[in-house]
């Protein structure tokens, strides 16, 4: 049995729908995999409608919508599910979301990650097909936009809940997948507690970890027999910018036989106008890219030391929005203090800044650049000079 899993997929930055010839040419060369696979699915990152339709969402970030027309590139691909479990499902409030959802179920697509309530938002897709029983459950970080017990929103991430649904799934005979929406932003490497966490997934009875969110590759691993994907990348979020590894990725598929899985990833590239899976010297150079950076999953020390990199570059700006609290936020209300909760709230963000200000009560936040220049390298799709 093959399963096609992709990463976030975007229409937010066109100002205009390119017509249907355009989108099913852009999307010609993934969907041949699409095609292929028993089972696909895609994680759609932004809601479809007008926006002057819905109520904005207080919240930090950007907010992420595209017209009904954009659908079209889904039809393309044709996915098997469509997973909402992300920071952006919620950017227009309840009736966007409920809206999309009706409209994906409208054009013959599963929607997983996402309801009208937590319970909704954490069922699960169930597969039972030439003797294979897979459950595949979405799950995002705590960022703004996740349900509770009488709202709508996104599957947000609770230890409990995770770790029960697998329990549950696996009871019941099938294969829990998690398709996480999680990690640090433009970091090459997953951080040392979305190591943890994901293994743990697996620990406890998970048969894959499947992750995006990053709006970069990350590397991947075989744990225990059982494959984790840290990030895949972006799949299609057309954007103006400057990393170059913004615009790379690679899908996932699995491949089940006999209860064993093993993996087989597909990269590609993708801009405003095409979206190509790579082949020769530059497929080459991908790989050979993903090699190194899940080499380095491996070694925890040296992991450690990249995170603590990434955490002193000088563009990251969590700990100034930190530092803005006051009393006077009381009386200024959600808008005053959105950034702040965002911070503290997404597990990303906060392990972000418990490690800074660790390297900064250890006297170290001048040691800890040692891998800056690398980190840069790798976001422009670079080797490091001590690798080539």
């Amino acid at each position: 049995m093959k399963l096609l899993f992709a990463s976030d997929i975007s229409f937010n930055e066109y100002e205009d729908f390119p017509g249907q010839t355009a989108a099913d040419n852009i999307m010609n060369d993934a969907a041949k995999l699409f095609e292929k696979a028993d089972f696909s699915m895609i994680n759609l990152e932004n809601i479809f409608g007008e926006k002057e339709k819905y109520t904005q969402l207080i919240k930090s970030g950007p907010r992420m919508i595209s017209k009904k027309e954009f659908i079209s590139f889904l039809n393309r691909l044709n996915p098997t599910a469509i997973g909402l479990a992300n920071n952006h499902c919620l950017d227009y409030n309840a009736e966007a979301l409920l809206d999309t959802i009706d409209l994906l179920k409208e054009n013959g697509y599963i929607t997983v990650g996402a309801g009208k309530n937590l319970n909704d938002a954490y069922v699960p897709v169930l597969i039972d097909k030439d003797g294979n029983r897979i459950a595949i459950m979405a799950i995002c970080e705590n960022e703004p936009g996740v349900a509770t017990g009488n709202t709508a929103g996104s599957a947000g991430y609770n230890l409990y809940r995770v770790s029960k649904s697998i329990f549950d799934l696996k009871e019941k005979g099938y294969f829990p997948i998690v398709y996480f929406h999680g990690g640090n932003e433009g970091n090459p490497f997953p951080s040392p507690e979305k190591v943890e966490l994901y293994r743990h997934f697996i620990d406890i009875g998970a048969k894959s970890v499947i992750a995006m969110h990053t709006h970069c590759p990350q590397g991947y691993e075989m744990y225990n027999e059982c494959p984790i994907v840290y990030s895949m990348g972006n799949f299609f979020f057309p954007y103006n910018d400057e990393c170059k590894s913004w615009y790379y990725g690679y899908m996932t598929q699995l491949n089940i036989s006999g209860g064993k899985i093993d993996i087989e990833i597909h990269p590609y590239k993708f801009d405003f106008n095409s979206h190509i899976l790579l082949e020769g010297a530059e497929k080459a150079h991908f790989m050979k890219y993903i090699e190194y950076i899940s080499s380095v999953i491996k070694d925890e020390k040296i992991l450690r030391e990249f995170f603590d990199s990434w955490c002193v570059l000088p563009e990251l700006h969590y700990l100034r929005e930190l530092l803005k609290y006051s009393d006077e936020m009381l009386e200024k209300g959600p808008r005053s203090v959105m950034a702040m909760k965002n911070i503290l709230c997404c597990e990303a963000h906060n392990e972000f800044v418990r490690n800074v200000f660790r390297i900064i009560y250890e006297g170290k936040f001048e040691a800890a650049g040692k891998h800056i220049k690398a980190i840069k390298a790798l976001q422009n799709m670079e080797l490091p000079d001590f690798y080539v």
